[in-house]
């Protein structure tokens, strides 16, 4: 008798289970862009910075695959538009990598001691309603300001922790 109790709930349980799979959103995390704002003369630590901007991507990546609120998306190649350039673009190619949702992250650096981080999240079901996100100023130009500074907009923004 306890085997059948036990097989029937299990019937009842496998279909929840799928529908909850099917209904974990499917996310695209972008590579974090690096916007230098500085002038051109005053252009410094310009491979430090892309360095940092790959780690914070591989960073964020890691933190939402592991969360388990999203399924990441494996992409096969850099993104062909910018998102500050062209936001119905990027959109149309993340939604072609089969993404329902997208998380992009810039970086703007006005200088040494001025640091912008940006994230937005986007519903590639409705391109066109604001995204989730948000921007954070940062002074200081060193790894422990900008893993702090993505740590609150992930926080934010998706409510999964970056941990280093």
């Amino acid at each position: 008798m306890r085997g059948l109790a036990a097989l029937a709930v299990m019937l009842l349980i496998a279909p929840c289970a799928r529908s909850a799979a099917a209904a974990t959103p499917r996310l695209l995390v972008t590579p974090v862009e690096l916007v230098d704002l500085a002038p051109p003369d005053q252009r410094y630590d310009q491979r430090e910075d892309a360095a940092r901007a790959a780690a914070l991507g591989q960073q964020l990546h890691a933190a939402l695959a592991r969360s388990g609120r999203y399924r990441v998306v494996e992409k096969a190649a850099t993104p062909p538009y910018r998102y500050t350039d062209c936001k119905a673009c990027l959109a149309d190619w993340a939604r072609g990598q089969g993404a329902d949702v997208a998380l992009v992250t810039w970086v703007q650096k006005e200088s040494r001691l001025i640091v912008m981080i940006n994230m937005a999240l986007i519903d590639l079901a409705h391109p066109d309603r604001p995204a989730a996100g948000g921007s954070i100023d940062l002074r200081g130009d060193t790894d422990a300001t900008w893993q702090a500074g993505a740590a609150q907009l992930l926080d934010r923004t998706t409510g999964v922790t970056l941990t280093p």
